[in-house]
């Protein structure tokens, strides 16, 4: 309210002040952002750590925050607000940024507050060096999912658009950078993260839709073949044949074939049609390029179905399981009413 927001431009101008007036320069420790936004490079992890916490904080409970300054280092807190202000202005490549709805970037070691959840996931770990799987960092901390040896579960998170926005939209943009680590060799098929709509009723494990009662638009991933993962979407709409959901795959230019051991930037798309009309819309692209298109999906027949939530879903499915420990890495998620595309330094 009135009261949050004269209490935001209150602490901004202080903090810019503070940074201002703290000399600090930009340093090879700094890690996600631009040199120019970089006003931590001096101040010790101790310091750091529970800054970045407290931003968090600052952006969900404001006047919580305030009155919790006084038990930190009040110097790293507004700090690390003027970072996260012109770090968002960074991460987002389209010049629309308020048209962003979410980011998470995983540096937080209290990542899965952003979500909802109380705690964080099973079978996840932020990571900066994990090296017996070749991995690199994007730009800091990932998060690791890992897929058990006889097992099929990796990671099932949602950001539900009405519990967290207080409403749920109709066409939506969302980014994530996917790394495939070292030992990731599936010979069979699963999910990835992506759309859904099935209001716990139907579009999922093999419960079809009718155009009424639910839909999604999971991302998917095949056996790999030749070195190569193909990736593209399963989706539950109404044109689907039988109980299980239609494989599109994002086979344009080969871009939906990705090799392990390399950051992706992946971005879907998805717009509900016109309940008359077959009319939906599900994009694809990898690294800024186009690699699937669809504008005749029948999602639904009635408009009170709506896009429930982004589906951070990463699963072995089937009667198979995994046949060895696989993992991959997540970073730098984004959900926008606009295109977004890739990072850009």
């Amino acid at each position: 309210g009135e009261t949050t927001r004269r209490a935001a431009c209150r602490i901004m101008p202080l903090a810019k002040s503070a940074v201002q007036l703290s000399g600090l320069t930009d340093a090879p420790r700094r890690k996600k952002h631009s040199s120019r936004h970089w006003a931590l490079a001096n101040l010790s992890t101790s310091d750091y750590n529970p800054a970045v916490a407290e931003c968090s904080a600052f952006q969900q409970k404001p006047l919580a925050f305030i009155e919790r300054l006084e038990h930190m280092n009040t110097l790293a807190v507004l700090s690390v607000m003027v970072v996260a202000q012109g770090a968002a202005q960074d991460e987002l490549a389209h010049p629309d940024y308020p048209d962003v709805v979410f980011n998470c970037d995983f540096e937080s070691d209290t990542w899965f507050r952003q979500w909802g959840a109380a705690k964080s996931p099973k079978r996840t770990q932020l990571v900066l060096s994990d090296p017996n799987r070749k991995f690199e960092p994007l730009r800091g901390r990932a998060l690791r999912v890992r897929v058990d040896r006889g097992g099929h579960y990796g990671l099932s998170l949602a950001f539900p658009f009405q519990k967290r926005l207080g409403y749920e939209p109709e066409d939506v943009y969302f980014r994530y950078y996917l790394r495939l680590a070292d030992d990731w060799k599936p010979k069979r098929g699963g999910k990835l993260p992506g759309f859904g709509g099935t209001y716990g009723r139907a579009g999922w494990g093999g419960r079809p839709v009718d155009g009424t009662d639910g839909w999604s638009a999971r991302g998917l991933f095949s056996g790999q073949k030749d070195g190569r993962t193909p990736i593209g979407f399963y989706c539950y709409h109404m044109q689907m044949k039988g109980r299980y959901g239609s494989n599109l795959r994002w086979d344009r230019d080969g871009l939906g074939l990705l090799e392990n051991n390399r950051w992706y930037c992946i971005e879907q798309h998805v717009k509900l049609n016109t309940p008359t009309q077959d009319d939906g819309e599900l994009g694809g692209w990898v690294d800024g390029r186009l690699a699937f298109e669809k504008t005749d999906v029948r999602f639904r027949s009635v408009d009170t179905l709506r896009i429930e939530c982004v589906w951070i879903n990463v699963y072995l499915c089937g009667t198979w399981t995994a046949e060895s420990d696989h993992h991959l890495y997540m970073d730098d998620v984004v959900i926008s009413k606009r295109p977004i595309g890739p990072w850009k330094e």
